[in-house]
């Protein structure tokens, strides 16, 4: 079941649910509602600052409804969305649920 991970009525993932340790494995991340303003994702090490996650150079975002991220979460990283403005929803579901 996918579980939300940045609400329309948010700038960025709330501290309960900021993507940690108990989410290691392949994921996919779906836009399902979008307003106007890039979904960027952003990485940290426990307790240091975020910083933008790139991707071959480039900043990994959403930036429609129906768009998908396939994602590799490291278990020593936390990860987070944000967004200019409030307005956007995105979920993610676990590639394979025996993982």
């Amino acid at each position: 079941m996918p579980h939300t991970i940045l609400a329309t009525d948010q700038t960025e993932t709330s501290d309960d649910k900021i993507l940690s340790k108990d989410w290691a494995g392949k994921y996919q991340l779906l836009c399902t509602v979008y307003a106007a303003d890039p979904v960027k994702m952003q990485v940290r090490v426990p307790g240091g600052t975020w910083i933008d996650a790139k991707f071959n150079g480039m900043q990994i975002q959403l930036t429609g409804v129906g768009e998908t991220l396939d994602i590799t979460l490291v278990r020593d990283y936390e990860y987070q969305l944000i967004t200019e403005n409030a307005g956007a929803e995105v979920v993610i579901a676990k590639h394979n649920i025996h993982d």
